[in-house]
């Protein structure tokens, strides 16, 4: 994404009537942010947040849009990426403002922070763990949402692969690399509760094969037709397998989202780039 195309981008957002759903003007921003959050070795900084912001807001609203999930894992990460540079930019400040606290240059017209800045600048820094550890949470369960979806989707063709993409390798006739970014910013620790996830999806998966097998005999033995079966089967196995309540992972999300926002937000503000 040139700086042209991100501007006429980020005009188009303020033109929009968010009371009715344009899904063209929509779609156009929606494409240009995924397609390249998705690219892989993008810049995070290729991307301004409000637009990560609102092409996040075309998956959660009006309605979750479940199939669209890996698109949603691949802007969130850019988020992630964003979180992470606010975070350490206002370490930098906040050393930057401790050593001109301590050695005034007055002289030079520089200006320390105020108390307000400081504190909130502290506060930024001391909630990373807190929204790292959310961040990490919300990307395990829209992979366990998805990967629920897909076993009756319209596409449910996409699981081998999509399965590789949530953890690489674990199919023995499907090795590619992954389509999805957040793998390249884990630490040891969240790769091993990821190798953990895939076992944790690799028993429920058997439950559903075991499930399938044991309810097509019976049906069988009760002389239902193939049709019956295929009719019947997305609300059985809905039934069986419960999916996960989106809501509470939508909200822990929102809130996500807003902390982010509320970082670039300030500190674009506070301390504007030099033109």
């Amino acid at each position: 994404m040139n700086s042209e195309n991100r501007k006429q981008l980020e005009a188009r957002l303020f033109e929009i009537n968010w009371d009715e759903y344009n899904t063209v003007a929509h779609r156009t921003i929606y494409d240009e942010v995924v397609g390249t959050a998705g690219a892989a070795g993008s810049d995070s900084a290729a991307i301004p947040p409000p637009l990560l912001i609102y092409a996040i807001r075309n998956i959660l609203h009006p309605t979750f849009i479940v199939g669209q999930i890996p698109d949603l894992l691949n802007l969130l990460t850019t988020v992630e990426g964003f979180r992470q540079f606010a975070t350490k930019r206002s370490g930098e400040i906040l050393a930057l403002n401790q050593f001109y606290t301590e050695h005034p240059l007055n002289s030079l017209g520089v200006r320390v922070l105020t108390t307000k800045e400081n504190r909130t600048l502290a506060r930024y820094r001391a909630q990373s763990e807190r929204l790292r550890e959310k961040y990490f949470n919300i990307l395990k369960n829209l992979c366990r949402v998805y990967i629920h979806y897909l076993w009756t989707a319209p596409e449910s063709c996409l699981l081998a692969m999509r399965l590789n993409d949530f953890f690489p390798g674990c199919l023995e006739d499907y090795n590619r690399p992954s389509s999805l970014r957040f793998h390249m910013d884990l630490s040891e620790n969240e790769k091993a509760e990821f190798g953990e996830l895939k076992d944790e999806i690799s028993v429920w998966m058997k439950s559903v094969l075991e499930w399938e097998y044991e309810r097509e005999k019976s049906r069988k033995q009760q002389s239902y037709s193939k049709t019956d079966l295929s009719t019947s089967f997305k609300d059985e196995f809905q039934a069986a397998f419960p999916p996960l309540d989106y809501a509470d992972i939508l909200d822990v999300l929102v809130g996500y989202l807003a902390s982010v926002e509320d970082m670039t937000n300030k500190l674009e503000k506070w301390f504007p780039p030099k033109t």
